[in-house]
């Protein structure tokens, strides 16, 4: 199965485009999207965006902070406490992995 980068928020003016060497990217919300004040319909929709997320899959962190930090908390929760982000690096002006397993032990 390909892996798929799924885009917490999409951005119009922002290119990912360096980010299409990890997998299909898939956004996850608009980018105009906001948890205002309830995050139970955000984390629904989360929960059936990412239920097939696994080890080869990605996030790629933009937008809302709430939504990536639901989207980084559903991700660890349905794929045993372990992802995959997409960190950008501003000097080599490229996207590098940063993998977390909360069960890995050392």
């Amino acid at each position: 199965m390909p892996a798929t980068v799924f885009v917490t928020q999409d951005s119009p003016g922002r290119n990912f485009f360096p980010a299409l060497k990890y997998g299909e990217l898939v956004p996850l919300f608009p980018g105009n999207a906001q948890v205002v004040l309830s995050a139970t319909p955000t984390i629904r929709s989360l929960k059936t965006k990412l239920k097939n997320f696994n080890d080869e899959d990605f996030l790629l962190l933009t937008g809302d902070p709430v939504i990536m930090g639901l989207s980084i908390t559903i991700a660890l929760e349905l794929n045993l406490g372990r992802a995959k982000l997409l960190k950008w690096d501003r000097q080599e002006r490229d996207y590098f992995p940063v993998t977390i397993n909360l069960h890995e032990k050392g």
